[in-house]
């Protein structure tokens, strides 16, 4: 540390008139000497760059902060959206290994049915009768005998049976495909050729496969002759369609019982 330094002025005085014993020589007059301490500790300029560093050094610091807490902010909601969808994917794989229990309890419970092995309800399954096909939920009795309408209704009765009443093509077509040739009675008649077709259960005629141009009220033997007042139906196994045919006729016919007992 330099330190700065004061002089007054100095005079020398020459003694003109020495006294008795005195000694030759000069009087030195000094003013008061002071000095003074500098006031700055260092060079010009340095305090003023260290508070530069500083304030810069603040903002670096400050930024980052910014973008670390930008981060964590960023970081959260990612979390957060990644748990709702993982929950999301959760609850539907809950209830797709639900569906798929639910569909292979289905499956097995058709397979039950179809087999008619399975007791439910109360409900127990008709021991396979002799002589008969089991399509679905039912039982079919497929004659080689030859009655008329109501003989071959009253033959089914006797059996615990009634004439078929088919109901969806899957039926037709497995009817179809057991008769193959020939007429079959089935359980569709009316009183009157005006009057409307109904099944043997009274209930009205709503899916039908009459073949085109029938039911005419007409009928046409094998020998080619002609009837008329044609008032019941027949399924033609080769065409897969139905026709009208006199009721008095003879032909096979096809019975059809439940598979299931109440």
């Amino acid at each position: 540390m330099s330190e700065g330094v004061l002089y007054s002025t100095v005079k020398f005085k020459k003694n003109l008139s020495p006294g008795p014993g005195s000694t030759q020589g000069e009087d030195v007059t000094y003013a008061e000497v002071k000095t003074t301490e500098s006031s700055h500790c260092g060079p010009p300029g340095k305090n003023e760059k260290s508070s530069y560093a500083y304030r810069l050094a603040a903002v670096c610091l400050g930024l980052l902060c910014a973008l670390l807490l930008t981060a964590i902010i960023t970081l959260c909601i990612c979390y957060i959206s990644l748990s709702q969808k993982y929950s999301a994917m959760e609850r539907n794989l809950k209830e797709m290994e639900k569906l798929s229990a639910s569909y292979c309890t289905m499956t097995e419970l058709n397979k039950l049915r179809q087999n008619c092995s399975f007791i439910s309800q109360k409900r127990v399954c008709r021991p396979c009768l002799q002589g008969w096909e089991h399509f679905n939920p039912k039982y079919y009795y497929f004659s080689t005998e030859e009655k008329n309408w109501k003989d071959s209704r009253i033959e089914c009765l006797q059996r615990g049976a009634d004439l078929v009443i088919i109901e969806s093509e899957e039926e037709q077509n497995f009817i179809t495909n057991s008769t193959k040739k020939g007429e079959y009675w089935i359980g569709l008649n009316r009183q009157k050729t005006a009057k409307p077709w109904l099944w043997v259960d009274r209930t009205q005629l709503q899916t039908t496969f009459w073949r085109r141009g029938e039911p005419d009220g007409n009928y046409t033997d094998g020998k080619g002759e002609q009837h008329q007042n044609a008032t019941c139906a027949v399924i033609v196994g080769g065409d897969n369609a139905w026709v009208d045919k006199v009721c008095n006729l003879k032909g096979k016919y096809v019975c059809e019982t439940d598979a299931l007992l109440t």
